[in-house]
Order: structure tokens, then sequence, then C-alpha cells
């Protein structure tokens, strides 16, 4: 059996808080998402693989829920009745207030990075480019926080400079960059779609190079019907682009209902990576996580 650590969850009640984004979103994610559901969607490995721990990942509420969340957060980490271990919550790392923000959070220790949503409209490109919010990128790596870089995939050189000038921060890229699987799984690609291709394995070529940015492979929601030969063509990318020892897995739960279900995603993650090295499957699994997030 597969011991998994998920580095990527998300659990939402919308009887409670306000996530503006959904609004734009269809049944499957306007709804609430309960810890409970992570349980019962991730509980089906039927002796293949065992969920042993769990990031909870901020879920872009609105920025007044911003405090409530974080509370959630920790309260979710702190409760020995779910499976979360650590948790990354948000922060506006354009504000001036965003030290003193992410000081007083700091401390508490179930907090274990910051993510900002930068592939959303009201993220301009270039966003994470402008020396205030470098600098705050660099305050998380004094702090032993992570920074979760979610970016547009065209924008994915950006995070590249952003690493660099925050060597002493670890930049988890999250998703693979958000890349399209459907345009990656093709194998007689248009000449746009070849552009594309090569773009895409370019940046992740170069973000790889760079020894302070962790991959999480996760993300991949086709449109219509997938294989795992599909999706197999994105996350070899990955796995040959990142050493063995900065891979992640995640769900993205429950994003990821929107293309197949937690248990599908899995036991192609685990079909498509049989023949790594018995070492590097645990790392992608659930080494890297518990190092990266420092988990107990």
């Amino acid at each position: 059996m597969m011991e998994i650590v998920d580095t990527h969850v998300h659990v939402w009640d919308l009887d409670s808080y306000r996530l503006p984004w959904l609004d734009s979103e269809g049944s499957v994610l306007k709804r609430t998402w309960s810890t409970e559901d992570y349980r019962a969607e991730s509980g089906k490995g039927d002796g293949l693989y065992s969920i042993s721990q769990a990031v909870y990942i901020e879920v872009d509420m609105a920025p007044d829920e911003r405090s409530r969340e974080n509370e959630l957060a920790c309260s979710l980490v702190e409760d020995r009745r779910t499976v979360f271990a650590g948790a990354c919550i948000a922060g506006d790392l354009t504000s001036s207030a965003f030290e003193g923000y992410i000081d007083g959070w700091s401390k508490c220790p179930q907090v274990r990075g910051v993510r900002q949503v930068l592939h959303v409209p009201s993220a301009a490109p270039g966003t994470c480019l402008s020396p205030r919010f470098i600098e705050n990128v660099r305050h998380l790596g004094d702090l032993g926080l992570v920074f979760e870089g979610c970016v547009r995939c065209p924008e994915l050189g950006d995070l590249a400079v952003v690493a660099r000038e925050c060597p002493d921060t670890v930049i988890v890229l999250d998703h693979m960059g958000i890349v399209d699987a459907d345009v990656m799984a093709r194998t007689t690609p248009t000449a746009d779609e070849r552009a594309y291709q090569d773009a895409w394995r370019k940046n992740m070529r170069e973000l790889g190079s760079l020894p302070n940015v962790i991959c999480k492979v996760s993300g991949l929601n086709p449109s219509g019907e997938w294989s795992i030969e599909g999706l197999a063509r994105s996350v070899g990318v990955a796995l040959e682009c990142f050493d063995a020892d900065k891979l992640m897995f995640a769900s993205n739960f429950p994003v990821l209902n929107v293309a197949m279900s937690f248990d599908e995603w899995t036991r192609a993650m685990l079909e498509i990576t049989d023949s790594l090295d018995a070492g590097d499957r645990e790392a992608l699994f659930s080494g890297n996580a518990r190092r990266v997030y420092r988990l107990s």
C-alpha cells in the first residue's frame, strides 16, 4: 500500500463563508465541500493507497473573510479527527501591511506557508514582479514559511524570477503551472498547440533547475474524455524537469472533481509512476511533503 500525503486540499462551507469566484462555477464546485466529503472521497484506496496526512490550502475567500479562514485552517489542523497536518493561508503580498499580518500568523504552529492566487482577473500579469511582492516573499523565507506560486501558465517565467530573487524562500509551484491537460495530451498538435507545449516544457525546465522550487504534480483537468496515457504526457514533463526530491503529489480536492474523481486521479498517478525507483516514488507521494511542510 502506498502511503500518501496530499499536499493540496480545499474544503469550504458556503453557509458560513463567501467565495466570490464560485459565482461563475458550475454545480460541481458551487456547493459545500466538507472534511467528511474529503474523507469519503479519499478513502477508496482498497489496499492500494492510504492518505495519512494532508495540507489545507486557502480557498480564495473574500478578502474580509481572510482572518476567519485562517482561524478555520488552524482549527482543522488542531483537530485530531481530521487528516490535516499543516495549512497554507491566504495573504496579499502586494500590501505594505503584509509583513505585520504574516508575522502574527506565523506564530501559529499550524501555518506552514502563504498562497496568493495570481491566475485570477484581479491579479494583473506581472503582479509578483513588483519590489514589494518580492520583498514579502523574501520575508516568508525569513520566517521559515513557503510561498505557494499559483500563476497562469504563460507567466511561469515570472515565478522563476521570484525564485531567483528569493533564494532562501521555498517556492512551491502549484498544479505544474496550471497547464492545459488537453493540449499536452495531443500527439498531433496544431502549430499553436506545439508552441504552447514547447513553451511549457521550457518554463518547467527553468523552474526545475532552481534549487528552491518544488513542483506539485496536480491540477490536470481535461475538459472531455481523458486517458492515463494523456495525463502521463503532462506528468512525465514534471518528472523529467524536477529532481526526485522536488516533486510532491497533490489532489487539488475538490476542484479535480470537474474532470475526475479523487480515486481516479490517485490510481492514475500510481500507474504513471509505477516504474520509478521505489525511494523516488515514496518521496513523491509522502517524503518530500513532510520535509517541505515540516509535518510530524
